[in-house]
């Protein structure tokens, strides 16, 4: 897929898990936040957030990800 076809796919699912391949062969599911001109924000969904010691408070914490899209070769929707 071209650049410009990687964005129109994330932008057709932006808010939803997708599965992308980059350009070093890995292949994964990523949850797509955002996207801007160069590229977009995502996270990998089996992140957890972590418990505190209190069961009743829980610390949310997310690593997100920028990518440009050059740096990816395949985007497919619904990934698992």
């Amino acid at each position: 897929m071209t650049p410009e076809e990687i964005k129109a796919a994330l932008f057709t699912n932006e808010g939803s898990r997708v599965r992308v391949t980059y350009d070093d062969g890995v292949s994964e599911s990523v949850d797509v936040h955002s996207i801007d001109d160069e590229g977009f924000v995502h996270s990998r969904p089996d992140q957890q957030a972590p418990r505190s010691a209190r069961p009743q408070i829980v610390a949310i914490t997310e690593q997100l990800w920028w990518t440009r899209f050059d740096s990816v070769t395949d985007v497919q929707p619904n990934g698992l």
